[in-house]
């Protein structure tokens, strides 16, 4: 294997190598902040974008040595007569893409009903990144030898510094083979990218694997799956609607939920919105396997009716008191209802500690 062929396949090859680290210590759980941000940031910041600019751009730059940062070159301002990009544009490029295609991919496993589970987000990181590296190498595959992409050699790297220390008598030529170009350009790389790094640590820090919660949202069914929207929001007096109220646990072992659910009128006085009447309309126990999501089937009859009524499910862990309500609720999750009024348009999902969430 000749030392171009290295250079074309090897970037690649430690993407592919690299992605396989990460999620492995993302599916088997390996603890320790430092050793998982080692190897997750990368999958975050680089490997995705890298196999998307190498899909994209799969050429190297056209001009002998192009691929380093020559003494006269600038980030904005390229050398003439060129294919691909400079290493240190396509490394920046990699890194704001990289972000940009974990949250697609985040986005869209929330969509399907998978949450933002790590592992599941992860999982569809790795293969993205693996589709587009196969991608990526077959386009170099199908280009010369002699302008395919790859790593550049660091010979080409220093070689950009060591030629400055040349005498020459012309002040052009000494200022056109001065370092300071390529010492600038480097910090602008190093800077954006420990910044982007710095990203991807925060977004590995914060899924803690060992963290114990719930979620709980309202669905409806379609031929598709779950989505959370189209809800019911037009109720008739003493008829009866169905509501499905999704449990999502993360609690580390089999959970036991009390749900209460309960219809209210509120009134607003000095202190905020205060509720004025409220009837319970059921108490139902289910139990949720950790990491597994229930979609438990809510029959309501209201009986009292009037606009802007708010429909409530308060979730407990364990037993429920006999007065439920939000201050005393694990999870609360609200709709506003009419019944036997006009259709509401506010839906609000809150926690227990009064947050809300759209």
């Amino acid at each position: 294997m000749t030392s171009s062929h290295r250079r074309w396949t090897l970037d690649l090859l430690l993407v592919v190598a690299g992605a396989i680290a990460a999620l492995a210590v993302v599916l088997l759980g390996i603890e320790g902040s430092l050793v998982r941000s080692l190897f997750v940031v990368p999958l975050i910041v680089l490997y995705p974008g890298y196999a998307l600019l190498a899909v994209i751009f799969p050429e190297r730059r056209s001009e002998v040595d192009s691929d380093r940062l020559g003494p006269d070159l600038s980030l904005t301002r390229p050398a003439r007569h060129t294919a691909g990009l400079l290493y240190s544009v396509r490394l920046i490029l990699s890194a704001t893409a990289s972000l940009a295609l974990v949250a697609g991919v985040a986005l869209l496993t929330n969509a399907l009903g998978r949450g933002f589970d790590a592992a599941v987000v992860g999982f569809g990181v790795f293969v993205l990144t693996v589709v587009l590296t196969a991608v990526a190498f077959a386009r170099r595959a199908s280009l010369p030898s002699d302008v395919r992409a790859g790593l550049p050699a660091l010979s080409s790297v220093f070689g950009a510094v060591s030629s400055s220390s040349g005498g020459q008598s012309s002040s052009l030529s000494a200022a056109r083979r001065s370092p300071v170009p390529l010492v600038v350009n480097a910090l602008v790389v190093l800077s954006l990218l420990v910044f982007l790094s710095s990203v991807g640590f925060a977004m590995v820090e914060t899924q803690d694997p060992d963290a114990e919660f719930t979620e709980a949202y309202l669905v409806t069914e379609n031929e598709t799956g779950y989505t959370a929207s189209d809800y019911p929001r037009q109720l008739s007096q003493g008829e009866t609607t169905e509501y499905t109220l999704a449990l999502e646990s993360h609690e580390q072992e089999p959970t036991t939920y009390t749900v209460v659910t309960e219809l209210q009128r509120t009134e607003q006085t000095a202190n905020g919105t205060q509720v004025a009447e409220e009837e319970e309309l059921s108490r139902t126990r289910h139990t949720v396997e950790d990491g597994e999501t229930a979609y438990l089937d809510r029959e309501v009859q209201p009986t009292m009716s009037g606009d802007g009524l708010r429909l409530v499910f308060h979730v407990y862990e364990g037993e429920a008191p006999e007065n439920a309500d939000r201050e005393s609720a694990y999870r609360t999750v609200q709709l506003v209802v009419s019944v036997g009024g006009d259709d509401p348009t506010q839906f609000q999902r809150q926690s227990s500690g009064g947050g809300t969430v759209a």
